[in-house]
């Protein structure tokens, strides 16, 4: 008996040393950042600065890799089903976290991957084309009881702007909806050439418009006003309630990648976001760098689970 314990026992050892010595190496090869949004959105731009930091920092290549589509769902199947050895890293957004309530999914969003590190967070913006004659959300309010639908564009069903107009529609009783784009480049094109009037979006896609002058904030949903762009009230000052909803970025590995080397990217990609030029990109669009190690950032992406999980039943958000 003594000796198949020790056979056991050496057996489990030996099994180890691949993943160590693999963390060890880590990386000895081009790693892949698949991205579940087209190029140009807050996720698609704030990887691939990232992505050219890690290659100077570790002295390999990041390849980034745009999976669009079924708001992040392809990607992240995708990357579920990938050899957990840190060579194929997911970065999403907040749909990571409301796909399991809205969808049934192919995989486990809680169990299937390892949460690695959280890169920014960004306020959710009411948006107005400026040619439109509204200035304030109150102009808005008004305007919107006397039409018998008011449209809004966001990047996809299932984001977080979505779910933010949803929850505004159901606390106002105003006659809002859902105009659903295949990411935020025609989202924000269609608002700013006014075929569409009002908009929902994050304020790294807003943020260029919003400079130029060509949109207008009316309101934010984060618990707080931002101090970019001080004079813009929150929906929870105007009167509606349980708006703390940032769209955020983050990155998972699948399941099973070695604790060492989930350590070790989450160590580099703070690195690469609290740099200097980095962090100041992030915050010149109203935006904060995300700075979690392992743990926090894993209890960040349940919690985050939880709370949008409430938020998409009160507001009776379907798939669409």
């Amino acid at each position: 008996m003594k000796l198949k314990s020790r056979l056991k026992q050496l057996l489990t050892l030996l099994a180890a040393v691949p993943a160590i010595a693999a963390a060890d190496n880590y990386p000895a090869k081009p790693v892949t950042l698949v991205v579940a949004y087209a190029p140009g959105g807050m996720t698609d731009i704030l990887t691939r600065r990232i992505a050219a930091d890690l290659q100077t920092r570790l002295g390999k290549p990041f390849v980034v890799e745009n999976k669009p589509g079924a708001t992040g769902q392809i990607a992240t199947e995708y990357v579920s089903r990938q050899k957990p050895d840190g060579y194929t890293v997911l970065v999403g957004a907040t749909s990571h976290v409301i796909n399991p309530v809205l969808k049934k999914l192919p995989y486990d969003a809680r169990k299937d991957f390892e949460p690695i590190a959280l890169l920014a967070v960004s306020p959710n913006f009411l948006l107005v084309n400026a040619n439109q004659g509204i200035k304030t959300f109150a102009d808005f309010k008004a305007y919107a009881q006397k039409q018998p639908s008011v449209p809004y564009g966001t990047a996809g069903a299932g984001g977080a702007p979505h779910i933010v107009g949803e929850l505004l529609r159901s606390q106002s009783g105003l006659p809002l909806m859902h105009v659903s784009y295949r990411g935020a480049g025609p989202a924000m094109t269609d608002l700013v050439s006014g075929q569409v009037p009002f908009g929902m979006a994050e304020s790294v896609t807003a943020n260029a418009y919003l400079q130029s002058g060509k949109i207008i904030p009316l309101a934010i949903a984060s618990a707080q006003r931002q101090s970019r762009y001080p004079d813009v009230p929150t929906l929870n000052e105007l009167g509606y309630k349980g708006f703390d909803l940032n769209t955020w970025v983050g990155a998972y590995a699948p399941a099973g990648t070695p604790a060492d080397i989930v350590q070790t990217l989450n160590a580099e990609i703070r690195k690469a976001v609290m740099a200097s030029a980095t962090q100041e990109y992030i915050r010149s669009t109203g935006s904060e760098p995300g700075d979690m190690d392992v743990p926090q950032y894993r209890k960040f992406v349940n919690d985050e689970m939880d709370k949008w999980q409430a938020v998409i039943t009160q507001a009776g958000v379907k798939d669409e």
